[in-house]
């Protein structure tokens, strides 16, 4: 029988009292958006008696400061990663919550840190400039010589 704070959904408690936990992993997809691996590890958790609650909805407030890190830093992948991690959530469900994340609080392309020092690409033609001197003295002078 299960607990009066239990979240999973009622059609999934039915289900799992018919014995049936196929179904009730389907019925939990469906009804939270979880994938395959979350919904049966929750149903998993619910049957050993170790429930956790539910994790459905994200606020831009409620997400992890890994999360809000990863997402700062423009780095969407990482932060759909970190917010599974850390919820539960479904592919979907982790994206629709990062998309929604303001645009504005992450930081623009080409836009700085604070106490984030610019990149230039000097560097790199500094390296083939004096590749292409060196190339052109070899031919010059090694075959005057």
């Amino acid at each position: 029988m299960p607990l009066p704070t239990d979240p999973l959904p009622d059609s999934v408690l039915a289900a799992l009292q018919r014995g049936n936990s196929i179904e009730a992993i389907k019925l939990l997809r469906e009804s939270t958006g979880l994938g395959m691996k979350e919904a049966k590890d929750r149903i998993d958790e619910h049957l050993s008696g170790r429930t956790t609650p539910l994790a459905t909805t994200v606020s831009p407030t409620s997400l992890p400061p890994t999360v809000l890190a990863a997402l700062h830093q423009d780095n969407t992948i990482a932060a759909i990663r970190l917010l599974r991690q850390g919820t539960g959530l479904g592919l979907k469900e982790a994206r629709d919550a990062i998309d929604s994340f303001p645009s504005g609080n992450r930081i623009e392309p080409g836009k700085l840190s604070p106490g984030e020092v610019a990149k230039s690409g000097i560097g790199i033609w500094l390296v083939a400039a004096l590749g292409a001197l060196a190339l052109l003295a070899y031919c010059f002078l090694g075959r005057s010589g």
